[in-house]
C-alpha cells in the first residue's frame, strides 16, 4: 500500500492471512516476548476497487503488517520493487508514482519484497541498503522462501541479521 502525505511517501507491505492463523502467530510471538506485527481488518487495507480483490472471498482474513518504508530506505529499494512488479507483469507506476494506491501481489513477489523490506529497515548506510536490495533481487525463489521463513519465524530471531550479513558484507 502506497500512501503520500505532503512531501513524504511511504510504502507499507502487508501479508494477508486468515484471522485464525494471524492470531496463532501473534500468540507465538507474545510467548517468546517478541514484538508482534500489527493486524488490521482487511477493509482498512483493500477495497472493492483494488485490482484482483474481487476474485477472492475475504471473510475472516486480516492484514498483518510486515514493514513500512519511507525516505532513503524506500528510495534504496525502489529498484527491487520495480523489477519484482515487472516480473509479475504489473506496472510499477501503480506503486512507485505519486498518490495513494493499494496493490494485491502474488505470493512469490510478496515474499521477495518482504525480504527487502525486513532486511533494509534497520540499516542506516545507503550503500548497504542498495547492496541488500540487489542481493534479494538476485536470489532464486527457493532462496527467498528459505530466508523469508528464517526472518519471519518466531523461533529464529536472528534470521534478518543473518540475511543482512550475507548480502551486505
Amino acid at each position: 500500500m502506497r500512501d503520500e502525505t505532503g512531501n513524504k511517501a511511504t510504502i507499507t507491505l502487508y501479508e494477508l492471512l486468515p484471522t485464525e492463523q494471524a492470531d496463532a502467530r501473534k500468540r507465538r510471538l507474545e510467548r517468546r516476548r517478541q514484538l508482534s506485527s500489527k493486524t488490521l481488518p482487511l477493509e482498512q487495507i483493500i477495497n472493492r476497487e483494488t485490482n484482483g480483490s474481487e476474485e477472492w472471498t475475504w471473510d475472516n482474513w486480516v492484514g498483518v503488517k510486515v514493514s513500512r518504508l519511507s525516505g532513503s530506505r524506500l528510495r534504496s529499494i525502489l529498484q527491487l520493487i520495480d523489477e519484482s512488479l515487472r516480473e509479475a507483469d504489473i506496472k510499477p507506476e501503480q506503486v512507485t508514482s505519486t498518490g495513494s494506491a493499494t496493490l494485491l501481489l502474488p505470493e512469490e513477489i510478496g515474499v521477495r519484497l518482504s525480504l527487502g523490506f525486513i532486511g533494509i529497515k534497520p540499516l542506516r548506510r545507503v550503500d548497504r541498503m542498495r547492496d541488500l536490495a540487489r542481493g534479494v533481487a538476485r536470489m532464486s525463489l527457493e532462496e527467498c522462501y528459505y530466508w523469508n521463513a528464517k526472518c519471519r519465524s518466531p523461533n529464529s530471531s536472528g534470521g534478518a541479521k543473518a540475511l543482512r550479513t550475507l548480502l551486505t558484507e
